[in-house]
């Protein structure tokens, strides 16, 4: 179960993939906009009526009560569809942002639950919302707001004949836990017990995305990549672009659907802008990426053993561009200082730091001892088989 973000969904369809080859049927439930992903790793779509495509996430992400109010909303819509389902999982695997919608189907059902965290997990000595809004004016706002989203909760369960705490199925550490970062770039990471499998990054074939063949002409090669936020803050795309339009490299750009190549302008040819591309591939070849610090695009970086640029577009973006800066794997560069030259000095910088490399290539065998996505299969498999 899982809201329709690229960054949520393609990771957990590794996961599917091998669940499918190991046998396994799996019902995947996200929006129809998913579909051909979906069904291309080898799982059944349970299509959910999904508001989450139709909003302005640029705006949500900076508004922790607007965005955690969203994802309570899609969890209604989740389990409004879930029972369409004719056949009772022996599973339930839900991500982390539609808690409500796996934790309240999971006691419905009375069948075992597992949480995908493809974020930084929380406990009792780390708060991924904490640091993400920490000092943020919206956070004031949260201890009154709290009562109004516990009262959302209990209405939301009671509707399905679940009479939990309505905290409880809120705040509660879960029992089964995946999270696909490996432990040592997790806050606080030793503090996390047995219920937490740190698994790594799950990378998958992803077929669906554009294949990329390095150029011939020998420049390095870097990534640029802002995902969502493209859209929302083309500024500092353009920026990006424009450092490399002068620079003797060879810059990936990559756009999704949220904004038009056109606004970039001219180009030259070493500046190529797709909306999808394997960024496995390219980062195969690169020497730096430059993002917005999605988790995803870290991950996937890190696997490789690259050093990054990070500039945090949005508050949701700030605990990634913290960590990359504390463990010394990039440089963090604040959007309101974001200029073509400073750019282009981190990124040389960067580049040629022995430093950064060192400690990059040593997350690097961090994230691949993770396991991935057969760890994860396995985790699933031992979970369904203490359920028994």
């Amino acid at each position: 179960m899982c809201q329709p973000d690229h960054g949520h969904v393609i990771p957990q369809l590794a996961v599917v993939e091998e669940l499918v080859d190991r046998g396994n049927r799996v019902t995947f439930m996200t929006a129809s906009t998913m579909a051909r992903q979906v069904e291309g790793a080898g799982a059944t779509l349970l299509a959910y009526d999904a508001a989450y495509q139709s909003v302005d996430l640029r705006k949500l992400e900076d508004d922790p009560l607007g965005l955690l109010s969203l994802f309570l909303d899609e969890s209604a819509a989740m389990l409004r569809a879930a029972d369409r389902l004719r056949d009772r999982p022996d599973l339930i695997v839900y991500d982390v942002s539609i808690l409500h919608a796996g934790r309240v189907l999971a006691r419905k059902w009375g069948v075992p639950a597992t949480q995908l965290i493809p974020v930084f997990a929380s406990n009792a000595h780390f708060s991924y919302l904490s640091s993400i809004y920490d000092g943020e004016e919206a956070v004031r706002e949260l201890p009154g707001w709290v009562d109004g989203m516990l009262a959302r909760t209990r209405e939301l369960a009671l509707a399905h004949g679940v009479r939990a705490d309505p905290a409880e199925l809120w705040w509660s550490v879960q029992d089964s836990n995946l999270v696909t970062l490996p432990r040592s770039f997790q806050f606080a990471g030793e503090t996390f017990d047995e219920r937490f499998a740190f698994v790594g990054p799950c990378l998958g074939g992803r077929a669906f995305l554009a294949g990329w063949d390095p150029p011939q002409d020998g420049l390095p090669v870097a990534l640029l990549s802002f995902g969502t936020v493209a859209s929302g803050r083309p500024d500092l795309v353009r920026a990006c672009v424009r450092a490399f339009a002068d620079l003797p490299w060879h810059a990936v750009v990559t756009l999704g659907d949220g904004m038009d190549p056109a606004e970039l302008g001219p180009l030259p040819p070493t500046v190529e802008v797709r909306r999808w591309v394997s960024h496995l591939r390219v980062l195969e070849h690169a020497s730096v990426a430059v993002t917005h610090g999605g988790m995803g695009t870290a991950m996937e970086t890190l696997y490789w053993g690259r050093p990054m640029i990070v500039v945090p577009a949005t508050a949701v973006d700030r605990p990634v561009a913290r960590r990359i800066g504390e463990l010394g794997l990039g440089r963090v560069l604040e959007p309101a200082e974001l200029t073509p030259e400073r750019l282009v000095e981190a990124v040389l910088a960067v580049a040629a730091d022995p430093g950064v490399r060192r400690n990059a290539e040593a997350m690097r065998r961090d994230v691949r001892a993770g396991g991935g996505a057969a760890r994860a299969a396995g985790e699933l498999a031992r979970r369904l088989a203490r359920a028994a």
